[in-house]
């Protein structure tokens, strides 16, 4: 060890010797690197080594040639260094020679006389300086103030020049010294007070006071009294016994501060893993052998010289783990790489804190560096520290890294190290409830620009050390940012690929956000509604855009470079036809892939203004997915509006860029070389929303032209494209493949501008044109004056007008456009030809009016549309006087028929709808318009015209006759020809003048045309205006039966809705309908004459169809034409009775009373058979049986009505039709004959009142076997036989044998007493015989009742069934009901049969009964349901309902509104009569009509009239009241009169509150 350091070594071969060193290691570095068995980690590392060891050498090398430069000033070192050794030399020698002469002085000193102490005795007198043990003994008295300063500085002094002599420990930071006391500090652990005289002994030192330094946030450690007493004593014992009693307190004070340091840290790292910190740390202790509370690992620490510290392995140490996930998150395996902080005793006996791995503070840059203020221990804050200086270590190596990749570093500022936001320390505060982080410092985040001013924030969770990865709002999606997230934590994705994909997904979602507002599909996440072939795009940070006004047919594929600059692809699709089953190809769903290169783009200055895009509107998309606010100007107030209102409406594509494009322009535009460029620094985000606008421009033209013509191609439609262009053509002409000649043949489509889906058709055409001008108001047109221009549909609004022909624009391409626009042409062309088709038979409108056409008396009926020798020019003529054009537009025509406008029509094609629509007014006129229609299809002008002139007077006569009639004649209207002009003064019938289509008010009693063309249709049961409830619909049918259903001056219609339904069999064939089980064909032909006959049904008989026969129709239809056209009004009612009258033989001379008490219609029948002669021999007593016919009948009592015998009729064809009439017989029922229109309405209403007579006749077979089976006997009632060529049955019923026969439009009832027929010539009957039998004139009662009341119209099978249940009654049952029938007739005679006395109060049985009864005839039910009058015949009572109709001056004012206010207020009484051995009448039931409480508004009214009409019937039931009048009578009477009193007391109760 001596010579160490003498000997010298050439400085020169130091230096080779290092080279040579330095180059072998190269060599075998180089030759190690060769092998394969090493990983790239392995040579890393070796090179590292290799360098740092090279390095340190070649740096000791600099440091000794810098040495080796200054060799004197070292010699000179030397020499002093060996000056002063010599000097340490002697002066050891010194104190060796001074040590041994003291103790040979000991020796050979003197005596020492105490010569201070006899002083201070000789002159004080006392002694002040006792040994201690006499001190002790004795008492001692207290220095005073004098003497006390000289001794403090005397000890002050003694204690200074001990502590020089005595070694401090270098760990002592204060000593201070004062008054003899000596301060000993170390900081952090403890102070101690100190002096000498320890037991007297002024060498050894004493304890005064002591104090630990150790502490918390709370204060320091206290000790108590005692045991600092305690610690004090032991202290100045081992201090006294101790050569370094300082270094041996310190030893003992140091230990018991680590002690105490290391448990409060234990206890805080325990209290924080039980509270905050809970699952995000663990500790171990550092110990021998020893586990902590954190973990079973242990440890033994070593010092740097190798030996063991024993210190330490009695005072652990403890490692804080924090980032417990972090193996995980980092994708690591194994175990121990979770950082962690590490504080225990070191070598030097000091408290160390050492991080597990290097980090960097914050502040300053370096390396961090840790330590523990043992005075306030805060572990939390020492972690706290820790892992903010690894989380900002972390983040800057990612920045490095990040600054590195020019991707993602493209300008200053893209990355940049910074401490957090607010926004950022709420989002952390958001996701970690558990701590809040803001009062500390460390909260650097790592911002990467996104776009524009948008960033990316990446950070670091404090307490799991996972990345936290935030951006602006909205920017991008939050589970893309999940995800990358995620792979970041995972390791399986480095922070450069995470930023590149989250820039790209950033920019993505901008331009996915903007294609949404401006109404583009977007598709996004990897979702993707076409499949994409893998060369094109395998799915990865791309956007589809989808078109959504082309379907699934376009979309625009975005994809981004390295340079993040968007690469646009425009993809055309075709559905996927391919199963299920089969496994799908990436090809087979897309058809053209076109790139859209956005370089090559021009973009004029004028086509976009900036300040559009700066609206807050439009930045209220891209605030969101944009923190930044552009500060430029915006447009104008008159743009803010039209903008503000957008984001409240439904946005669509074609709207939103055609809204961009067409505001106002500007001129800051920006080029498309800026757009490029977007991707760096904080361009706009305007520019992206500039790009994708004219890409979608780009697009749009695109997609126009691609959809248009493969529409055309998959119509095979031919088309061209002008040549010359570069882009996609503008322009197509293309040619329909119905374009005949040179009308239409070359069409031209323009596409319209780019931007917008607008797109149209140009036809140049002079009849458009005309109609241009027309619609300006011009009479210089083809179509002359009094033309106007009909209005076009809103569905047709896409078409107008121009000087040149018609445009048709769209506004978008469909699916089916092509389809459409050649709908829409073929439409056009349609209605062009039918106009000019008209004009050009028509010809120009004049304003002279429409001319009358004579009837030609030669003109006979052909089978043809018109007369064979009728000339074109003769029936252009014709047409012209009838017709008249009103009207013309792009898809319609109005035009009139007759002088008067018979009729309107408008026809029109519709969209949608092939061939044309026709409306007419009477829109009831036709049943359907189909066979016209046709005639329009097939371009048959003439033929349609010529049906509508021969059908239209036809079907006004049948709408005549099913409409009432006036009572007396009116003037007419001016007819369109001769042969209307008559029927329109008969029928008063005034078409209606209003526009079509016409809803005018019609007659309910015509059949609608819906169910006229519906036969098999079900036809509701009731009248109309019926209520749901039975009882009201019976109480309807009693006032209408009772009132009549006219007003003044109108004769009530017979017809029913449901009765009759007209159909169209061809143009010229109408097919008129009773009832569904009688027809009759009415065929129209030339010369103003109809043909009518009975339907003849087909193979299968007429229940498949057809007619059911009508006997007699034949002569019955010439009769009338004879009695119309001699001017014989047929709605005479002896007339019509008088044609079914014949000569009857009767023995009984009462007989010629009875017909007279029977209205003349009613007598017996002739001999036991009671056979009925066939009509025909009784018009020669027309006049004289009509003048004997006594009280009124069904039919109106008027005078004959005639006609001037040669109005409109020539005199040939009267005299033709009379002697016709004449020789006529039966033909089958299915005979028919010619009939004059003018005669036709007349004829009609005669048919229809025919057909009823009959259909009510066929009901009478079934009613009879249902009714008489159900109550009478075998022998007792039957059907005895039944004509249907007369038509006429009989039946029996007791002794009575019942004739009905059908008299033309009547049904006529006789009975004969067959008792009385066999024994009126042989014996006279007694008294009581007779009263079972009926008088003659209980005999003509029935017949009258049955002529007026059951078989009147309207007719009711109801009504039928009812007096059927009459019959069956007994005798004397019978004769009741005929006394309150034959009272009834008497009221109603001496009322005077007028109207106003009409609808006086008035009682009447009720036989309508339509519950379960239809129309037909046919009834699900029993035949008692049909009947209203029910006969128990096992319990000897019948139930029938009276029906009392109020009068109307005693009813109160009330508001009837709905359907039912014109009806009279009816009650219906409903009582039984029990005719057994005490025959009573008793109340059933009451119930009114319009609502069913008539006019009592009122509950409680109405409970009190039904109780008094209770009452009533009770009292006047019971008792026999008069013979003569009969029960029923005393009854009826009392009931009208008690509801005529009640009706009283309700309006006089009224009119008093009131």
């Amino acid at each position: 060890m001596g010579e160490l350091g003498q000997e010298t070594v050439d400085f020169k071969a130091l230096v080779g010797r290092a080279a040579t060193e330095s180059y072998v290691l190269l060599k075998e570095l180089v030759e190690k690197s060769k092998s394969a068995e090493l990983s790239d980690s392995e040579k890393k590392i070796m090179i590292l080594k290799y360098i740092v060891k090279t390095q340190q050498r070649m740096l000791r090398l600099n440091v000794l040639s810098k040495w080796c430069q200054q060799v004197p000033l070292i010699r000179y070192c030397q020499q002093l260094a060996s000056t002063l050794s010599s000097h340490d030399t002697c002066f050891t020698q010194a104190a060796d020679s001074m040590f041994f002469m003291h103790e040979g002085l000991q020796q050979a000193r003197a005596p020492i006389y105490d010569v201070p102490s006899a002083i201070e005795v000789l002159l004080t007198g006392t002694y002040q300086r006792l040994p201690k043990c006499i001190e002790d003994v004795g008492t001692q008295g207290t220095l005073n103030a004098d003497q006390q300063s000289p001794a403090l500085r005397k000890l002050d002094a003694l204690v200074r020049s001990k502590l020089l002599e005595v070694s401090l420990p270098r760990e002592i930071t204060e000593v201070k010294v004062s008054d003899g006391v000596a301060l000993l500090r170390v900081d952090g652990e403890f102070k101690v007070l100190v002096t000498l005289g320890y037991r007297g002994h002024l060498s050894m030192w004493r304890i005064l006071h002591l104090e630990l330094l150790v502490g918390e946030k709370g204060g320091h450690v206290k000790l108590e009294e005692s045991r600092r007493r305690a610690l004090g004593d032991d202290f100045e014992r081992r201090m006294a016994a101790s050569e370094n009693p300082f270094m041996t307190l310190y030893s003992i004070l140091h230990e018991l501060c680590v002690a105490l340091v290391m448990d409060t840290v234990i206890r805080q790292v325990q209290a924080l893993r039980q509270g905050r910190w809970k699952d995000a740390i663990r500790f171990e202790l550092i110990s021998d052998g020893s586990s902590g509370q954190g973990g079973n690992a242990s440890s033994t620490q070593i010092t740097q010289d190798g030996e063991t510290d024993s210190a330490s392995l009695r005072t652990p140490g403890l490692k804080v783990i924090y980032w417990l996930d972090y193996d995980k998150n980092s994708g690591t395996s194994g175990t121990g790489t979770c950082p962690y902080m590490k504080i225990e005793p070191g070598p030097d006996l000091q408290i160390k804190c050492l991080h597990s791995t290097f980090v960097i503070d914050p502040l300053t840059g370096r390396e961090a560096e840790f330590s523990l203020n043992q005075s306030c221990i805060d572990v939390e804050m020492l972690l706290l520290r820790a892992i903010y200086c690894n989380k900002y270590t972390r983040l800057l190596e990612i920045c490095k890294e990040l600054e590195k990749n020019d991707q993602i570093w493209q300008a200053p500022g893209d990355v940049q190290l910074q401490f957090c936001t607010d926004e950022c320390d709420a989002d952390n505060k958001k996701k970690d409830d558990t701590f809040s982080p803001q009062k500390y410092e460390g909260g650097e985040v790592l911002c990467v620009r996104a776009y524009g001013s948008s960033f990316f924030t990446l950070g670091i969770n404090i307490r799991n050390g996972r990345f936290l990865l935030h951006s602006s709002k909205n920017i991008i999606s939050s589970s893309v940012l999940l995800e990358c997230e995620e792979a970041l934590n995972q390791g399986s994705m480095t922070a450069t690929k995470t930023f590149i994909n989250l820039r790209s997904s950033a920019i993505l979602h901008l331009f996915a956000c903007i294609g949404r507002f401006l109404g583009l599909e977007v598709f996004e996440h990897g979702f993707t509604p076409v499949k994409v072939p893998k060369n094109i795009s395998d799915g990865s940070n791309s956007l589809i855009l989808g078109f959504p006004e082309c379907g699934s047919s376009y979309f625009l594929l975005m994809q981004l470079d390295k340079e993040f600059k968007p690469l646009l692809k425009l993809i055309e699709a075709q559905a996927d036809s391919i199963g299920k089953g089969r496994p799908i190809d990436n090809m087979n769903n897309v058809i053209r892939v076109n790139n859209v290169d956005i370089s090559q783009m021009n973009m004029c200055e004028d086509e976009l203004n900036l300040s559009l895009l700066d609206h807050r509107k439009i930045l209220t998309i891209l605030s969101d997915v944009d923190g930044s606010r552009i500060s430029e100007r915006g447009p104008s107030d008159s743009s803010n509006e039209s903008f503000a209102l957008r984001p409240n409406l439904p946005l669509s594509f074609s709207s939103i860029v055609d809204e961009v494009f067409e505001l106002e322009k500007g001129s800051n535009a920006p080029s498309f070389s800026g757009h490029a460029e977007a991707n760096k620094g904080n361009a706009p985000s305007s520019i992206y929303v500039s790009v994708l606008l004219h890409v979608v421009r780009h697009c749009s033209l695109c997609i126009k032209h691609a959809r248009l013509t493969s529409q055309m191609d998959a119509l095979d439609l031919p088309y061209v494209e002008e040549v010359g262009l570069r882009s996609a053509s503008s322009n197509l002409w293309f040619r329909l493949p119905f374009a005949s000649g040179d009308t239409w043949q070359y069409i031209c489509l323009r596409l319209g501008r780019p931007g917008s889906m607008y797109w149209d058709v140009k036809i140049i055409d002079p009849h458009f044109k005309d109609l241009w001008e027309l619609q300006k108001g011009s009479n210089n047109t083809a179509w002359g004056s009094g033309v106007r221009i009909a209005n076009t549909s809103d569905v047709d609004s896409h078409i107008r007008y121009d000087s040149e022909g018609v445009v048709l624009s769209y506004n978008h391409v469909e699916a089916d456009s092509i389809k459409k626009l050649v709908a829409d042409i073929q439409r056009l062309s349609n209605a062009r030809m039918f106009a000019l088709g008209m004009r050009k038979l028509l010809g120009a409108r004049t304003d002279e009016k429409l001319e009358e056409s004579p009837v030609n008396p030669d003109s006979k009926p052909s089978a043809g549309a018109k007369s064979v020798n009728e000339t074109p020019e003769k029936f252009s003529e014709q047409m012209r006087r009838v017709f008249r054009i009103e009207a013309v537009g792009l898809m319609s025509l109005w035009f009139s028929f007759g002088s008067g406008v018979l009729a309107r029509f408008v026809i029109e094609w519709e969209a949608g709808k092939e061939g044309c629509t026709m409306h007419v007014s009477p829109d009831q006129l036709w049943p359907h318009t189909k066979f016209l229609e046709d005639f329009i299809n097939g371009a048959e002008v003439a033929s349609l015209l010529d049906c509508i002139r021969l059908t239209a007077g036809p079907l006004h006569a049948l709408a005549a006759a099913t409409r009432p009639a006036r009572a007396a004649p009116v003037s007419g209207v001016p007819g369109v020809a001769a042969s209307f002009s008559s029927t329109l003064k008969q029928s008063g019938y005034i078409p209606s003048q209003g526009h079509l289509p016409s809803n005018s008010n019609t007659n309910t009693s015509q059949a609608s045309s819906g169910s006229a063309g519906n036969l098999g249709a079900p036809i509701p049961s009731g009248p109309v205006g019926s209520h749901s409830h039975h009882t009201a619909t019976m109480l309807a049918a009693a006032a209408a039966a009772a009132a009549g259903r006219g007003g003044s001056g109108i004769v009530p219609s017979s017809l029913l809705p449901i009765d009759v339904s007209v159909v169209l069999r061809g143009p010229y064939w109408i097919r008129i309908i009773y009832r569904k089980n009688f027809a009759v064909d009415m065929r129209c032909y030339a010369g103003d004459q109809v043909w009518l006959q009975p339907a003849t049904p087909p193979r299968g008989g007429p229940s498949v169809g057809g007619s059911l026969p009508c006997p007699q129709f034949r002569p019955f239809i010439m009769e009338h034409v004879a009695q119309e056209l001699n001017g014989i009004d047929s709605n005479f009612p002896g007339a019509q009775q008088a044609l079914g009258l014949t000569n009857l033989s009767n023995p009984n001379p009462s007989s010629v009373p009875q017909l007279s008490a029977a209205n003349g219609n009613r007598t017996n029948l002739s001999n036991s058979a009671a056979a009925i002669s066939r009509p025909g021999n009784a018009i020669a007593g027309l006049n004289r049986l009509a003048n004997a016919l006594p009280g009124p009948t069904n039919l109106a009592a008027v005078n004959p009505l005639r006609r001037s015998p040669g109005s409109g009729v020539p005199a040939h064809v009267r005299g033709e039709l009379n002697t016709a009439i004449i020789g006529l017989g039966d033909d089958g029922g299915y005979g028919g004959g010619w009939v004059p229109v003018v005669a036709l309405k007349k004829v009609l209403r005669g048919i229809l009142k025919y057909l009823g007579v009959l259909w009510l006749f066929a009901q009478l077979p079934d009613l009879l076997r249902e009714i008489l089976g159900s109550i009478l006997k075998d022998n007792e009632g039957a059907l005895l036989n039944l004509d249907q060529e007369q038509p006429a049955l009989r039946f029996f019923v007791g002794g009575y044998v019942f004739a009905v026969s059908v008299h033309r439009v009547q049904l006529l009832l006789q009975v004969l007493s067959v008792k009385r027929f066999h024994h009126s010539q042989q014996q006279q009957q007694n008294a009581a015989a007779a009263q079972e039998e009926l008088t003659q004139s209980e005999i003509g009662e029935i017949c009258d009742y049955f002529s007026r009341r059951v078989a009147s119209e309207p007719y009711d099978a109801s009504r039928v069934a009812s007096f059927i249940t009459l019959l069956t009654l007994p005798i004397s049952v019978l004769r009741e009901f005929l006394k309150l029938i034959a009272w009834k007739k008497g009221l109603a005679q001496g009322q005077g049969n007028d109207i106003v006395s009409a609808q006086k109060s008035r009682i009447e049985l009720c036989l309508e009964n339509h519950v379960g009864f239809n129309a037909d005839g046919n009834s699900g039910n029993s035949s008692a349901s049909k009947s209203n009058i029910q006969y128990d015949r096992a319990h000897n009572s019948v139930d029938f309902a009276l029906t009392v109709v109020l009068d109307p001056a005693h009813i109160p004012p009330i508001n009837a509104a709905g359907g039912a206010a014109w009806l009279p207020y009816c009650v219906s009484v409903r009582l039984r009569y029990s005719f057994g051995e005490n025959p009573n009448v008793s109340f059933v039931g009451m119930e009114g009509s319009h609502g069913g409480r008539a006019c009592w508004m009122r509950i409680e009214d109405w409970d009190k009239c039904k109780q008094r009409v209770a009452r009533t019937v009770e009292v006047n039931g019971s008792s026999g009241g008069d013979a003569n009048q009969g029960r029923l009578r005393v009854v009826a009477d009392s009931v009208q009169r008690t509801l005529h009193v009640s009706l009283q007391g309700l309006r006089d109760g009224i009119g008093m509150t009131s």
